[in-house]
């Protein structure tokens, strides 16, 4: 599964812990982004509010960037900022730092504080910041701070720790006392290693529709009995006005300047990654003159250069312990793997260089590249169609984010809406009415729009609402109530509801009939084959996985897993199926597993325990924190 598979599956898993995503990018080396230029002010711009805490477009840009940094170098660059919005993942961020200064907030309420001398104790204590299990001093610390893209500075990374022990302070304080019983662990021991093999017989209503028919007095009936069934929800109409992002883009055409500029600013896009594999020798600082260890790494050096084997020279001098009895070899290195000055040294060697000692805050190394591929270079004539669209496209999104702030300061009401546009140049059009949810005529479909417009009251306007076109301002102009409608303009869904419930009937029918003789044969696959039955044939499987034929369903685990084997179900209701089981065989869980495995399984247990009690409980908290959000800042700041 790729990264991007798991993030579609996973997309709207969400944590309290962001506090610690930052820290994370840090300690583990990933490069953090710096944000591009933007219009003046717009930084500093509130894009939401959390109690007395403001939340900036700029601070949200970062936090965005640094989050998509991540999943690229997790991914191999297969994620894009397009692709996170699409997902939501740009909502789901923004959630995360509500919640994060909610439970903040929270913290300082309760009384939960951190002093300064448990924030340098967990700094010094990690790992990033440790060599051969000693903090690596001030130096060092203040470099590596300042290595990060844009640079921390020791107040701000400091803070960002205290926060970070503050929220696992003040979940701690509030899920300590959870516990979990031996008789729980046992029970969830037996749940998740119990399995059954089974056979399973599905029913399905489609497959009893032949023949059927619906008559008027059936239809008349069954609509009397369940009209509402059929009610026509609540719709709107809206009058829009659409900054269309694509005409932006057609009606721009960069200069060749531009497009040559654009090309020599991002060179590194066009040129084929390196596949560097590269060893060293490393002479350690530390007690020494840096002076004699740099003439020792130059006369090694010099020995590599003349023919020396390199392993054998990393065997004898270096005092790396991780690579020394390997030869030196590091493996394949990727760009923001190591400290600069390592890696500036590293891909500017040809195969089979030498370089000259490079000094690092690790000490003096002397690095060899043992295998070096790619690194060529697309021509401007190869890309140039590319680049053309890149820059038409900025354009268009800078444009389409101008023009919506600058009409978000002018319009305050409806009769605003026109008169902002056709100063533009832009045109207010009326969709038709839609429900919550629909797509709308001229904007296409967009939750966001509908969600927003079902919330106006006519006349009042929301905007800019991002739609797959570009910003969009609307105001509601006609409002249609819920209605039962005629039986005449629904009939066709009565009839075939009607025929789906006879169906359902008759399958159930054969259903029964079917169990009865299973349950009294004395072999359960001759009666099935005499009966010319379907049945779909399970291995071993346990508890939360598909039953061959049926799918993921709870009903028909509960029933599968209450059977003694030998045992045959009566019809298990499904939806639009029934479900007649036969368990062949039972595995119970092992008792000797549980001795080896009850701790862990308690840890689990204990956890995801704390963290829905914690989840529940920062939900009732964030009902007592006023927090708002505005949507025409978050536009431009996910633009």
């Amino acid at each position: 599964m790729t990264m991007l598979d798991r993030m579609r599956r996973h997309k709207a898993w969400l944590k309290w812990t962001l506090a610690l995503a930052g820290f994370a990018l840090l300690v583990l080396g990933f490069p953090l982004i710096q944000p591009p230029p933007e219009t003046p002010g717009t930084l500093t711009d509130v894009l939401a509010q959390v109690g007395d805490q403001e939340i900036t477009v700029g601070e949200f840009q970062t936090l965005f960037r640094r989050q998509l940094q991540s999943y690229q170098v997790q991914s191999g660059g297969e994620i894009t900022a397009d692709l996170l919005r699409s997902m939501g993942i740009d909502r789901q961020l923004l959630q995360q730092v509500i919640d994060e200064y909610a439970a903040l907030q929270e913290a300082a309420r309760l009384g939960v504080t951190v002093s300064d001398a448990e924030v340098r104790e967990a700094i010094v204590s990690l790992p990033a910041f440790q060599q051969d299990g000693e903090f690596i001093g001030e130096a060092a610390y203040l470099q590596m701070l300042r290595m990060q893209q844009p640079p921390l500075s020791p107040a701000e990374f400091e803070e960002n720790v205290r926060r970070s022990l503050m929220l696992q302070r003040l979940q701690a304080a509030l899920t300590d006392w959870i516990t979990v019983s031996d008789d729980d662990v046992e029970r969830e021991h037996v749940r998740r290693n119990e399995r059954v093999r089974l056979s399973a017989i599905s029913f399905r209503a489609d497959d009893f529709r032949e023949g059927l028919d619906a008559t008027a007095d059936d239809v008349a009936a069954l609509f009397d009995q369940n009209a509402n069934d059929y009610l026509v929800p609540e719709k709107r109409r809206l009058r829009f006005v659409l900054i269309d992002v694509p005409a932006l883009k057609a009606a721009f055409t960069p200069s060749d300047a531009d497009v040559q500029a654009y090309y020599d600013n991002n060179l590194d896009r066009y040129t084929e990654e390196v596949d560097l594999r590269v060893s060293h020798i490393l002479l350690r600082t530390q007690d020494a003159e840096l002076a004699e260890v740099q003439a020792q790494a130059e006369s090694i050096a010099a020995e590599a250069r003349n023919g020396a084997d390199f392993a054998e020279l990393a065997r004898r001098y270096s005092e790396d312990e991780g690579t020394r009895d390997a030869g030196g070899d590091l493996g394949r290195i990727t760009r923001g793997q190591m400290v600069p000055e390592f890696e500036g040294a590293a891909f500017a060697l040809e195969q089979d260089e030498v370089s000259d000692p490079v000094t690092s805050m690790f000490g003096v190394h002397v690095i060899k590249a043992t295998e070096k591929t790619g690194g060529a270079t697309q021509t401007l004539d190869d890309v140039r169609d590319s680049i053309v669209d890149i820059l038409q496209q900025e354009s268009a999104d800078a444009r389409a984010g101008a023009l919506a702030e600058a009409m978000s300061l002018e319009i305050d009401e409806a009769a605003d809406l026109e008169a902002a546009a056709a100063r533009r140049g832009l045109e207010a059009q009326e969709s038709g009415f839609a429900a919550l949810g629909e797509p709308i005529l001229g904007l296409g479909f967009s939750s966001e729009v509908t969600t927003q417009a079902f919330q106006l009251a006519e006349g009042e306007v929301a905007g800019p609402i991002p739609t797959p076109t570009g910003p969009a301002f609307v105001t509601v102009t006609g409002i249609q109530a819920p209605y039962v409608p005629p039986l005449e303009e629904v009939e066709a869904r009565v009839r075939d509801d009607v025929i789906r419930r006879k169906a359902f009937v008759l399958a159930q029918e054969r259903a029964d009939a079917v169990a009865a003789i299973l349950q009294d044969a004395d072999d359960f696959g001759a009666a099935a084959e005499a009966e010319e039955l379907d049945v779909n044939e399970s291995g071993l499987i346990a508890r939360g996985a598909a039953v061959p034929g049926v799918g993921i369903n709870a009903q028909v685990e509960a029933v599968a897993f209450s059977l003694i084997p030998g045992e045959t179900s009566d019809p298990v209701l499904t939806g639009n199926s029934a479900v007649v089981l036969h368990v062949h065989e039972r595995e119970d869980a092992d008792p000797a597993a549980l001795q080896t495995d009850r701790e862990r399984l308690r840890s689990e247990m204990v956890l995801e325990r704390q963290n829905r009690f914690y989840g529940a409980y920062m939900e009732n908290a964030k009902a007592r924190i006023p927090i708002s959000i505005d949507m025409g800042a978050f536009a431009l700041a996910t633009a």
